[in-house]
């Protein structure tokens, strides 16, 4: 089982095998920059999708985003850049992945979008970000008073009687028509398409 002592908490086995380059067979490795499971969750997901492999192996690293709880425009990038270089200074993965959501104002409105980056282990960046979907007024008529969006979140929490411990943000804006993971995957398949198996990706010519 891929652990890594003092760092992961949460690891996932898989069966995939690759050949390394000593010809011994071993599982495709990630790490990713958080304990998050819905996080976790995304990365086996569109690993397999994006690489047609039945299984991956996934470790997770509790990553510092260095950024505030709820980034806003070129900070959601930041999160998940720092997120993934953790990862990288740690070493033993053939991928390394930072994922972060935040907030992103266009054209006098405000939308939640996620970004994606990813390192392979020759140290190639891989970055995506996926469609935004557009918070409810309800929320943004108390940020334009100064509210924080998270303080807002957790009050609409306690009024409705949700979990504490939810952080499914776009299953709440939606009473639950759509998660959270539907961004998060987006932007990973959108960074990880570049790295897409095919003879006719321009990204790799």
């Amino acid at each position: 089982m891929y652990i890594l002592p003092h760092y992961a908490s949460f690891v996932t086995k898989v069966i995939y095998p690759t050949v390394n380059t000593m010809g011994i067979m071993s599982p495709m490795k990630v790490l990713i920059g958080t304990n998050n499971k819905m996080k976790i969750s995304v990365v086996e997901k569109v690993f397999m999708e994006i690489f047609q492999i039945n299984s991956v192996e996934v470790a997770s690293h509790a990553a510092d985003s260095l950024v505030p709880e709820t980034p806003r425009d070129k900070e959601t990038y930041l999160g998940a850049y720092n997120r993934a270089i953790a990862c990288q200074k740690i070493g033993s993965a053939d991928y390394y992945v930072g994922l972060e959501s935040g907030l992103i104002d266009r054209y006098g409105m405000s939308f939640e979008e996620a970004w994606a980056v990813v390192i392979d282990k020759d140290g190639r960046h891989l970055v995506g970000y996926s469609s935004g979907l557009m918070l409810p007024g309800i929320v943004t008529n108390r940020m334009e008073n100064g509210e924080l969006h998270h303080d807002i979140m957790e009050n609409l929490d306690k009024l409705l009687n949700l979990p504490t411990d939810n952080r499914d943000t776009w299953s709440r804006y939606t009473g639950g028509n759509i998660s959270r993971d539907t961004s998060l995957m987006e932007s990973l398949r959108n960074a990880l398409l570049q790295a897409a198996p095919s003879d006719n990706n321009l990204y790799s010519a």
